[in-house]
């Protein structure tokens, strides 16, 4: 007769296993860091800008396409908004067609719908969801929101976001992201001043939620330090100072693609170890 112990240990054994069938983000990273390449052509800079360079404030919110642009003066720049709205549909219809086809090859499902659920909405969300509460507060709030008063809002918007997603109900997960979405505008006040895409590079930002969000339903430690990892470059591409370089914001276009590349590699590299 087998010993209880060893018996857990088998069982806790096949559970490490089959979480480690499951994961499979190394694709969603590759596609993502391809489709940040793919963006390059379109990124080059006119040689005659005009006067109207983002100045990383508030946007208009009614055109969110605006947000997907860069921070620099691009030939493009219509061209390169509807490739980004194209690229993040895509890549979030990918991953989702990615991860059920290969359930049916290792016999181990991720769900996805949690994940398809964050992304869309968070994409809505960093369209217009952060540059609509920014501007409402900017223009009317009835006091002066110090860095303080800004870190106590956000807490008290995102206790109830947090519970919101642990709930895991999907009619509360639009509920969280606007919650989280009003929070993080909250990083937008003069006295903080994070630009989070407002001015350009909001498709930086919707990649990241998605990353995070991934890692949380993979469960996976590497996924979510890549996750950090590119949420950090893309908060450091957002807000260095403007400008109208040869390369047309290319050299930060570049890092963040190498993030996603070297990550969904070295994600693929440890599956296959």
């Amino acid at each position: 007769m087998s010993d209880p112990g060893e018996l857990l240990d088998e069982l806790a054994d096949l559970r490490k296993r089959a979480r480690d069938d499951r994961h499979g983000y190394w694709f969603p990273l590759l596609l993502l860091g391809i489709l940040t390449l793919g963006s390059l052509p379109l990124s080059r800079t006119d040689p005659n800008p005009t006067d109207h360079l983002v100045d990383g404030g508030p946007g208009p919110w009614i055109s969110p396409l605006t947000h997907l642009r860069l921070k620099t003066e691009v030939q493009q720049t219509l061209a390169l908004e509807l490739y980004w709205l194209a690229a993040l549909l895509v890549a979030v219809l990918a991953t989702v067609w990615w991860y059920r086809w290969r359930a049916q090859r290792v016999g181990v499902e991720t769900p996805t719908d949690g994940y398809a659920q964050v992304a869309l909405l968070g994409l809505a969300a960093v369209l217009l969801g952060i540059p609509l509460s920014s501007s409402v507060m900017h223009e009317y709030t009835l006091f002066y929101p110090t860095p303080l008063l800004a870190a106590i809002v956000m807490v008290v918007l995102l206790v109830p976001a947090v519970l919101a997603f642990r709930t895991r109900r999907p009619l509360l997960v639009p509920v969280g992201l606007l919650l989280t979405s009003v929070a993080l505008s909250m990083l937008q006040v003069p006295d903080v001043d994070v630009d989070l895409g407002t001015g350009g590079g909001a498709q930086f930002m919707a990649i990241a939620l998605g990353l995070l969000t991934l890692a949380w339903v993979e469960r996976s430690v590497l996924c979510a330090v890549i996750g950090v990892v590119f949420t950090a470059f893309a908060l450091i591409v957002n807000n260095r100072p403007v400008e109208n370089d040869a390369l047309g914001g290319a050299t930060g276009v570049l890092v963040l693609a190498a993030v996603l590349v070297l990550g969904g590699l070295g994600a693929l590299v440890a599956r296959r170890a």
